[in-house]
C-alpha cells in the first residue's frame, strides 16, 4: 500500500510541477494538496518538504511572495528540527535539489527576483547544515558557489540599454555577492577573476560620473583581490593582469593631480611586464606578444604626451629585442607556426636583421614606421639625439617604401 501511496504522490508532485511551468497555478495547488495528504499518510518528512516548496514557488509566481517564503520557511524549520544522522538525513539533499529545480523554473521564466530567492535559500539550507556541524567547511564553499550563481544571475539579466545609476546599484548588489564567495573561499581564481572584473566595472561607472576618488578605491580593492592570492609564480597572464591593474591605478591617480602616486604605479605595472619577460617559463612567442603591447602602449602615451611612461614601456620592449639573437628567434618562428607573423617582422627589423622592404604586409610596416617616429621624438627630447636619429631614419625609409 505504501509503495502505491508513493507513487501517486510522485505523480501528484511530477503533475503540479508541469502545471506550474505552463502557469495554471490553481491546478498546481490543487495537486499539492492531494500530494500534501498522501505525504501525511506516509509520514513522510522527504515528500512533505518537496510539497511546501512546491507550494511556495506556485503562491510566488501567483504573485504573494510572503505567502510563498512562509511555506519555503516551513520546509527550512523541517530541516533545522531534523535529525541529520537518523531517518532524516536525505532531508538536506531534497531542499538543495528542488530549490535548484525551482531557481531554474523562474530562471526559464525571466523571473530573477524569484531565482535569486531559491539561491538564497539553498544558503540557509548550508547555514542550518553549518549551525549543526560547524567542522564541516564544504558547506562554506557550497554557500560560495551559490552566490557566484546569484552573480551569474545577475549577468545573465543585466539589460544592455541599463542606465548608469541603475547600473551603480546592480553592479553593487553584485559585488557583495562575489565578495562574500571570495571571502569564503580567497584561494579561488575564478572566484578572485569575477571579484576584479565587478570592481572593475564599477570603477568605470564612476569615472563615466567623473567621482575618482571613489573610483580609486573600488581599483584599490581590486588590486589588494591579487595581492591576497598571487606570488611570483603566477601565471604570465594573471601577472599581466596584475599589471594593468597597477595601470588603471596610476590613470585614476593623474587624473586627480597625484603625479607622485600615478609614477609608483605605473612603475608598478611595468615590473610585472619585466618579471614576465625575464622568467624563463614563458615560452616565447607569449614575450613576443608582450612586448608589442608594450609598443602600442608606449605609442599610446606618446600621443597623449606622456613621454616618460612612454620611454620608460618602449625601452623595455626594446631592450628585450635586442637581446634575441637569431636562434632564439627561428625557435619563435617554430613555436608561433606564422600565426602571429607580425611579431616576428617587427622583432626583425628592430633587430636590424631584416630589411623593411622584404615586409609585404603594409600594416604592419606602417605600425613600425608609426613607433619609430614616435620613439625617435621621445628620444629627442630626452637629449638621446643619436638614437633620435637611428629610429628616424627607419621611420622615413618606410613610410618612402609606402608611398613610392
Amino acid at each position: 500500500m505504501s509503495k502505491q501511496t508513493e507513487d501517486l504522490l510522485n505523480r501528484n508532485l511530477n503533475d503540479a510541477f508541469s502545471l506550474l511551468e505552463t502557469k495554471k497555478y490553481k491546478k498546481a495547488l490543487e495537486k499539492l494538496d492531494k500530494a500534501e495528504n498522501l505525504a501525511e499518510k506516509l509520514k513522510s518528512q522527504d515528500f512533505l518538504c518537496q510539497v511546501l516548496l512546491q507550494k511556495g514557488a506556485v503562491l510566488i509566481s501567483m504573485d504573494k511572495p510572503e505567502e510563498g517564503q512562509a511555506f519555503y520557511d516551513k520546509a527550512l524549520d523541517i530541516l533545522r528540527t531534523s535529525d541529520l544522522d537518523g531517518e532524516d538525513s536525505e532531508l538536506q539533499f531534497t531542499l538543495l535539489k528542488t530549490f535548484s529545480q525551482l531557481a531554474g523554473h523562474f530562471k526559464r521564466t525571466d523571473s530573477m527576483e524569484e531565482a535569486e530567492k531559491c539561491y538564497l535559500n539553498k544558503i540557509k539550507v548550508h547555514e542550518i547544515l553549518l549551525e549543526k556541524n560547524p567542522e564541516d567547511t564544504d558547506n562554506e564553499i557550497e554557500i560560495a558557489l551559490i552566490q557566484q550563481a546569484i552573480g551569474k544571475l545577475y549577468e545573465r539579466f543585466e539589460s544592455e540599454d541599463i542606465e548608469p545609476e541603475n547600473a551603480m546599484q546592480y553592479y553593487e548588489k553584485l559585488l557583495k555577492k562575489r565578495e562574500r564567495a571570495f571571502e569564503l573561499v580567497p584561494e579561488s581564481d575564478m572566484y578572485r577573476n569575477e571579484l576584479v572584473q565587478t570592481l572593475g566595472k564599477l570603477v568605470d561607472l564612476h569615472v563615466m560620473q567623473q567621482d575618482y576618488e571613489s573610483a580609486i578605491e573600488l581599483q584599490e580593492r581590486a588590486i589588494e583581490a591579487f595581492d591576497e592570492l598571487f606570488d611570483d609564480l603566477a601565471h604570465w597572464s594573471d601577472l599581466k593582469a596584475k599589471s594593468n591593474a597597477y595601470d588603471k591605478l596610476g590613470s585614476l591617480y593623474a587624473e586627480t593631480g597625484q603625479k607622485r602616486l600615478a609614477k609608483e604605479q605605473y612603475s608598478e605595472a611595468l615590473e610585472y611586464y619585466e618579471m614576465i619577460l625575464d622568467d624563463g617559463t614563458w615560452p616565447l612567442s607569449v614575450k613576443m606578444m608582450l612586448v608589442v603591447e608594450l609598443m602600442e602602449r608606449g605609442k599610446t602615451f606618446l600621443l597623449s604626451k606622456e613621454h616618460v611612461r612612454a620611454r620608460e614601456s618602449m625601452d623595455l620592449a626594446l631592450k628585450f629585442l635586442k637581446e634575441l639573437d637569431k636562434e632564439k628567434l627561428d625557435k619563435l618562428e617554430e613555436e608561433m607556426k606564422n600565426s602571429a607573423k607580425g611579431f616576428m617582422n617587427i622583432a626583425s627589423v628592430f633587430l636590424e636583421e631584416g630589411e623593411e622592404e622584404e615586409l609585404e604586409d603594409s600594416v604592419y610596416l606602417a605600425k613600425i614606421a608609426e613607433i619609430s617616429g614616435e620613439y625617435a621624438k621621445t628620444l629627442s627630447e630626452l637629449g638621446r639625439d643619436e638614437d633620435a636619429k637611428k629610429f628616424t631614419a627607419k621611420s622615413e625609409k618606410i613610410f618612402k617604401q609606402l608611398t613610392d
